[in-house]
């Protein structure tokens, strides 16, 4: 097992404003191209494009940031099986060449059925898991060059698959998500990165541990990235100030638009669960799962509570978890990002290395 070096990753937004907004969330492309930069300006290295049943195309809004960029490296979020996997891997190939190398695939497999029929998919969520390990196997076989070939598989099958684009690197990093015992061992066998949601440093610890035994297997070194969610201000009592801001706003918002986020069933309640898990499991004081407990799971948020400081303190046990990609983000999208990326992620790297 090695010792990976840091990396700061952030997640665009196409809105001004955030969960905590009462305003209309409004699309605003030119805030997309505002915010990629400002991640770049702050030192971040990465950044994550989105993508659910409702959001803009993740593929076409990393064109977009990759255009408006020099040097940030592109997390696109994919969801397997809506097109072709030699389709997905020529448009992955196309977009590393056009950016100089820097696309990264995110495979997400959804982990709500509710959502997935937004966009007509009834497979159940092990079929989705079966799907997408097939799905990466041949975008790899695309990447790798070996074409023409015939692939006959149990979701895909096709002659004489090729491509006139290669990754610039000869692969693109792929990204895999999902906590459950198949999404677990299929990640531990494909992911380059294995992206964990937020929790208890305990918690993190724990699916590090086993994504890790199972990459063994396969003589597999992945890294590993957790998201969470930065309520950060100059000293701990204003960033706790800030915190129960925060809720209030959260709180407003569904008293006037109803139940905050889309109805993700079980999803949802996993999500809850999993906060009040992390609250007993948590030896962090930093650590609050105030807003998904809030919004009953819906918006599935943890965040780490303090100042500069404190905050890279906290990470720091995420790091001896065995974090090394760190998805970390504000809710002022433009001043947050760039007292993360300048205060924050300089100071973790300094400690990490």
């Amino acid at each position: 097992m090695s010792r990976k070096p840091i990396e700061l990753v952030g997640l665009v937004s196409p809105y001004r404003g955030s969960e905590a907004s009462v305003e209309p969330a409004l699309y605003d492309p030119a805030f997309v191209a505002e915010c990629a930069r400002a991640y770049e300006q702050a030192g971040y290295d990465r950044v994550l494009i989105g993508q659910n049943a409702k959001s803009a195309d993740s593929l076409v809004t990393a064109t977009w940031v990759a255009a408006v960029t020099s040097r940030l490296k592109l997390m696109v979020a994919h969801r397997p099986g809506f097109i072709a996997p030699t389709m997905a891997a020529r448009a992955f190939a196309t977009l590393d060449q056009f950016s100089g190398g820097r696309a990264g695939v995110h495979i997400i497999t959804a982990f709500s059925d509710i959502e997935t029929r937004c966009d007509g998919d009834y497979h159940s969520k092990q079929e989705r898991y079966n799907r997408s390990r097939e799905y990466v196997q041949v975008m790899r076989r695309m990447w790798a060059g070996e074409h023409p070939f015939d692939h006959e598989g149990d979701w895909y099958q096709f002659e004489q698959a090729g491509s006139e684009v290669r990754p610039v690197n000869g692969s693109v990093p792929v990204f895999w998500a999902g906590t459950s015992e198949l999404g677990l061992r299929y990640g531990a066998e494909l992911a380059d990165v294995y992206a964990l949601g937020p929790g208890s440093a305990a918690q993190v610890a724990e699916l590090v541990g086993k994504v890790r035994r199972e990459a063994g297997v396969h003589g597999r070194d992945p890294r590993f990235s957790m998201s969470m969610r930065l309520v950060v201000a100059d000293s701990d009592e204003a960033a706790w100030d800030r915190a129960r801001d925060l809720l209030r706003g959260v709180e407003a918002r569904q008293a006037a638009f109803g139940a905050l986020g889309r109805d993700l069933g079980r999803a949802a309640q996993d999500a809850a669960e999993r906060a009040v898990e992390a609250d007993d499991a948590a030896l962090d004081p930093c650590l609050w799962t105030g807003l998904t407990k809030a919004t009953q799971g819906r918006l599935q948020v943890m965040c780490l509570v303090g100042s500069p400081g404190t905050l890279v303190q906290a990470l720091m046990r995420y790091r001896e978890a065995g974090i090394d990609n760190f998805l970390v983000t504000g809710f002022d999208w433009l001043a947050d990002t760039h007292r993360i990326g300048t205060e924050i992620g300089p100071e973790l790297r300094r400690l990490a290395d």
